[in-house]
């Protein structure tokens, strides 16, 4: 926040420098400008441009309501170079509390690895990584949580191909996705073993298949199969980031270690799993293992056992700064399984672990119509855990990128069936598409409409209010011809308008009628010329805001 004399210097530099003179006034805050420091990244500055029009009473009130737009991005890089720390039962960064909400986004170090996809693994482009990161920033994020950028294992695509054996081109898409959420000021929890579609008894079954039905439970007692687990943890804590230079232990855009995506609950329902205690013994064991590599970072404990285990066994567990559990009334519903999940249940959690002196965090929870049935009762759970300062943050499941060429990523785990969407596993209820789509159980407007709730909700965790929404950048026309359209997305986007040229003159064919669902779009009267017509796209936020028109082509 800026203080009365910071506001007085910044409001006459503007009046005075003639160079600032224009007719309306615009902020951009996406612009990085790279000043290398001490640790070898860029450091940023966040570009900021005014464009004044009147009297001082006119510069004053337009200054203070653009203010809070341009400040939040330099305020969430200011003590980017830091490590998050533990306070007791809080987190804290430059020695304030630190609260945050924000998306899961499974696939930065590989996509298709998790939900199921019958194109199966691929690295993501860099700036599918870019656009996710740009529309979990604009949404409001400070941390993003990861599975793929810790765990991947039993392909050949994978961190770890084959038990003992390391990729290093699965690091290089690792590698960029911690340079590319450094650079906006965004932090991230990495998950060690979780989700693997194409594995028999998904991720942590490869640690333990050579074992057969007992592997369940050895994978948490049996020295061997800990050893195995450990290699992979002590490859990922020792890679040197080829962009940086910055080894992953020392790199403090990593809030946590996560040690796992529900992995002790899962064994537990599996015939033959482990009993609570060897759990609660495998998660220090974990424990001590990364805090013997790694002092820097804080280490989280998913195994599951907060939401299940009615002894508390867990909240005893020595090593963990964050215990954490996963949140979907879906799976409850659809499993009968124990107390359902309700608003409330998120304060009573947070109080259990944080009287044992541990910090309580999210880790996953669902925002979409299967879950909650209508966007006030989404709003009534995002309230309750903003309103309790017990509950340092909170992650939602999960967010998708624009594609490179044009439109959306193809909704992942896709069985485009109602029947099967409301009780199943499938893209069709938890993928979230900034500013909307259809899917077989929700239309885009409730989709948009819960997106802004969880925007607003991670603005007022970390501080906020919600400012008004960012410019997008310019879309990219990808191709025209035969009277389609298609443009690459732009972050932030809700609306694009579009104009055909003939011969010299644009005409506006499509005034804030498209989104990114609708490309490639028809046009309804396209030219007859035999070298057809010229298209620019432009992009508009959910203000109503445009963009810079795109190049035409």
């Amino acid at each position: 926040m800026l203080d009365k004399w910071q506001l007085l210097a910044l409001l006459f530099s503007l009046l005075i420098n003639p160079a600032l003179l224009a007719p309306e006034i615009e902020c951009k805050s996406l612009a990085v400008q790279g000043a290398e420091n001490g640790h070898g990244w860029k450091r940023m500055k966040m570009g900021k441009t005014f464009l004044l029009r009147g009297a001082l009473i006119t510069v004053t009130f337009v200054a203070l309501a653009v203010v809070p737009v341009c400040v939040w991005s330099s305020v969430q890089t200011e003590h980017n170079d830091e490590f998050v720390q533990r306070d007791r039962t809080r987190l804290t960064l430059g020695g304030e509390t630190f609260r945050y909400s924000g998306p899961n986004i499974e696939w930065l170090g590989l996509e298709a690895y998790g939900p199921l996809d019958p194109m199966g693994p691929r690295y993501p482009s860099h700036f599918e990584v870019d656009d996710v990161m740009d529309t979990a920033k604009a949404m409001g994020a400070r941390v993003i949580r990861s599975q793929t950028m810790g765990d991947s294992i039993g392909c050949d695509l994978c961190i770890e191909p084959r038990l003992g054996e390391f990729n290093p081109e699965a690091f290089k898409s690792i590698d960029y996705a911690l340079k590319a959420a450094h650079d906006r000021g965004l932090r991230l929890v990495i998950t060690l073993v979780g989700d693997c579609a194409n594995c028999k008894q998904s991720g942590a079954g490869e640690y333990f298949k050579d074992h057969g039905a007992a592997g369940n439970k050895d994978f948490f007692t049996d020295p061997v199969i800990i050893a195995r687990f450990e290699k992979h943890i002590e490859a990922l804590l020792n890679h040197k980031n080829s962009l940086t230079g910055i080894y992953y232990k020392d790199d403090p855009t990593i809030l946590a270690w996560e040690n796992c995506n529900g992995c002790g609950i899962v064994a537990s329902l599996v015939g033959g799993g482990p009993n609570v205690a060897s759990i609660v013994k495998w998660v220090d064991t974990i424990g001590a293992f990364i805090k013997s590599i790694d002092e820097k970072h804080l280490y989280e404990d998913n195994s599951y056992f907060l939401a299940f285990d009615k002894s508390g066994a867990i909240l005893d567990s020595k090593t963990p700064d964050i215990i954490t559990a996963e949140y979907y009334p879906h799976w409850e519903k659809a499993f009968s399984m124990g107390t359902p999940t309700t608003a409330e249940t998120f304060p009573m959690h947070a109080s259990m672990v944080t009287g044992h002196g541990k910090v309580y965090i999210v880790t996953e929870f669902g925002w979409d119509d299967t879950d909650w049935a209508t966007p006030a009762d989404l709003e009534k759970v995002l309230t309750t855990m903003k309103n309790d300062p017990n509950i340092s943050g909170d992650l939602f499941w999960a967010l998708q990128a624009h594609n490179d060429k044009f439109g959306w990523q193809p909704i992942p785990a896709n069985v485009p069936n109602e029947k099967f969407a409301k009780k199943g596993e499938t893209g069709q209820w938890w993928a979230l598409y900034y500013g909307g789509i259809n899917t077989v159980i929700m239309t885009k407007e409730d989709m948009a409409a819960r997106g802004e709730l969880l925007r607003t909700h991670a603005f007022e965790m970390a501080g906020g209010p919600a400012p008004t929404h960012a410019i997008p950048p310019a879309p990219v026309v990808t191709l025209e011809g035969g009277g389609l359209v298609a443009w690459r997305g732009s972050a932030g986007a809700a609306k694009y308008s579009i104009e055909r040229k003939d011969k010299d003159t644009w005409t506006l064919i499509c005034d804030k009628c498209a989104t990114d669902a609708d490309t490639p779009w028809i046009d309804p009267k396209p030219s007859m010329s035999i070298f057809g017509a010229n298209y620019r796209v432009t992009a508009y936020n959910a203000d109503g805001k445009p963009s810079e028109p795109s190049a035409e082509r």
